[in-house]
């Protein structure tokens, strides 16, 4: 065996003790709790926001949409985080909405208020049988 054979056999073994090295690392990362990632918020302190800012113009007062204004916001909103990007950085054609005009806390009074909306009717409670 070469000097050369010796040092790409030992370059493997020194690649895998540290690829393993590093996978061990991320394992002993502690995660986030759910309460950290996402604030509970206030459903009432939302519905007067998403009057307040306008929100109801293009997505109806209840956040249910409107095929040619904006999407259906709620019931069962996006989880937080997505719903923070959303609103800060839209598609189309509604405007960002940036920390200055609505803050994170603001952002989850107003998706507290989205989930609280009542779910729809199945259509088999609207079909007589």
């Amino acid at each position: 065996m070469t000097a050369m054979d010796a040092m790409k056999a030992n370059s493997g073994v020194t690649r895998a003790s540290i690829l393993i090295s590093l996978c061990a690392a991320m394992l002993a990362l502690p995660l986030p709790a759910a309460s950290q990632t996402a604030p509970a918020g206030n459903a009432e302190a939302g519905r007067q926001l998403f009057v307040r800012k306008g929100c109801f113009q293009c997505h109806g007062r209840e956040g249910q949409g409107s095929p040619t204004t904006g999407p259906r916001l709620g019931p069962n909103p996006l989880a937080l985080a997505a719903f923070v990007r959303a609103v800060r950085s839209p598609r189309a054609q509604m405007p960002p909405y940036t920390e200055k005009i609505v803050s994170d806390s603001e952002l989850a009074d107003v998706r507290a208020f989205l989930d609280s909306r009542p779910r729809p009717t199945s259509i088999d409670a609207l079909v007589p049988r």
